[in-house]
């Protein structure tokens, strides 16, 4: 097989300073195959597939990508592979097809055959209708999308994908996974990176990484179901909203929003990339002004009190509001200030961060250089430094491995219990299970919102997923972003 091999590694180390991110990998992946290299975060996944695209080089070791040796001719590598990062690689400001066609460009793709090839990937990506939408406009789902058809422009024979389902709604996955698949029928050679026991489980083969070393004879697993959180609900809502609306011109992004959410109550959002999530919770934390109805937060109003509302609450968004120039230390005493934790109070909450966040031990070191699941727990100390009564997570543990998800959501129950209000964007069904209330989005409103179980006992489905699904066809047919 070594002989046959579309990639063969053998002895790949990378090192940065006295960190071994990636110690003596042996591999090999067979033409044709869909290929699983599955790990938590800070296994070495993402630097084992930039070494072997041509972006970094090997500190020892060597792998031989489509024939070509990455540590004595990474240029010539990139030319036999496609690879897409965990980030999108898209130009924002450019159209659907304009990006395509940049992509085109750069792998010199004859222009006679760009018609039939783009005409192809319109049809396996459904992004046809979207052709002239600014990449920046579309939702995660159809970035993803996007990104595959830019990477497939040029028919590569190996494509090496991270987490190719970073942050999308369960339809998006769907749809993304059947293009992968069309690609592995076709005869690409698909190596993928996923921290997910569940999508291990499409792939033809499997490794798995811990501490940049394969384990041998494993298998990664889910954790144990986490339990309901039994903190205590009060009667008075935290939050009340009454026909809140957000439009952008002639889109209507929010539209006609009502619902409370009890002091002390888990409250989740759900719905796929586009659904309006969280635009209503940028509302709600006083970052957007509404454009119609009402929207109450801990007494003050969103549109009057925006202020108040700002200081006073806690919020992590889905992009990082951490400064990766700066070390753990550092952002939690910039967070402090903000939140004019001083004195004796701030360092007993720095040192609470520290622990909860697992960092005591990482304090100094530069936030940028943090696994995924290490930022998140970061990113929620900080949000919650001034002990707020209420906190906002829009999609908080998006793209972190199940074991870092598991341990997130058990802080999230540690602070419920202690009787902060949580108000929470997931796309992950299991999560959804263990909010007290879950609201279902699509297209701006909400088609459905009652606790978990009812929700599945409405349509009589056995997951969430099914009811995601149902009721999302119920409520307008296909998911747009």
């Amino acid at each position: 097989m070594s002989e046959q091999a579309a990639i063969l590694v053998r002895g790949l180390t990378r090192k940065f300073g006295e960190l071994t991110a990636v110690d003596g990998l042996d591999l090999e992946v067979a033409p044709g195959a869909l290929f699983g290299l599955v790990g938590p975060d800070g296994a070495g996944k993402t630097t084992t597939l930039r070494m072997l695209a041509g972006v970094l080089r090997p500190t020892a070791g060597d792998a031989i990508v489509g024939g070509v040796s990455v540590a004595k001719d990474p240029e010539g590598v990139k030319h036999r592979i496609a690879y897409m990062s965990q980030r999108f690689g898209l130009y924002t400001d450019l159209t659907v097809r304009e990006n395509i066609e940049f992509y085109a460009d750069l792998y010199e793709v004859p222009r006679h055959e760009r018609p039939a090839r783009l005409e192809r990937l319109y049809r396996f990506s459904s992004l046809g209708p979207f052709e002239d939408r600014l990449a920046g406009k579309l939702s995660g789902g159809m970035k993803q999308k996007l990104s595959l058809c830019c990477a497939r422009i040029h028919h590569p024979a190996i494509l090496l994908l991270d987490e190719p389902t970073f942050g999308v709604d369960p339809i998006s996955r769907r749809e993304l996974w059947a293009i992968i698949r069309e690609m592995v029928s076709d005869g690409t050679t698909v190596l993928l990176a996923t921290s997910t026991p569940e999508e291990a489980e499409r792939c033809d083969d499997v490794a798995l990484l811990s501490e940049g070393r394969v384990v041998p004879g494993r298998r990664m697993t889910a954790p144990p179901p986490l339990e309901h959180p039994d903190s205590h609900v009060g009667a008075e809502p935290a939050v009340r909203v009454r026909d809140l609306t957000r439009t952008f011109g002639d889109f209507t992004a929010v539209s006609h929003l009502s619902f409370d959410v009890a002091t002390g109550e888990v409250f989740g959002f759900l719905g796929p990339n586009g659904a309006g999530k969280t635009t209503t919770i940028k509302m709600l934390t006083g970052l957007l002004a509404p454009t119609g109805g009402t929207g109450v937060v801990a007494g003050h109003d969103v549109r009057s009190d925006s202020e108040w509302i700002k200081r006073r609450i806690g919020y992590m968004s889905q992009a990082f509001s951490l400064y990766n120039d700066l070390t753990v230390e550092e952002n939690i005493a910039f967070f402090s200030g903000l939140y004019e934790v001083t004195g004796q109070r701030f360092e007993d909450r720095r040192d609470w961060v520290l622990r909860m966040a697992g960092l005591a031990d990482r304090r100094h070191r530069m936030t940028g250089e943090l696994p995924l699941g290490f930022k998140q727990r970061l990113a929620l100390g900080c949000a919650v430094l001034h002990q707020p009564p209420i906190l906002f997570l829009d999609e908080p543990t998006s793209g972190v491995d199940p074991v870092a998800r598991r341990g997130f959501w058990d802080l999230i129950y540690q602070l419920a219990d202690g009787g902060t209000t949580i108000f929470v964007s997931t796309h992950y069904m299991e999560e959804a299970e263990y909010c007290h209330r879950l609201a279902l989005m699509n297209r701006g409103r909400i088609i459905a919102l009652d606790q978990p179980s009812a929700l599945k006992a409405s349509v009589d489905a056995r997951t969430l997923e099914e009811v995601f699904v149902t009721l999302v066809e119920r409520a307008g047919g296909a998911v747009v972003g």
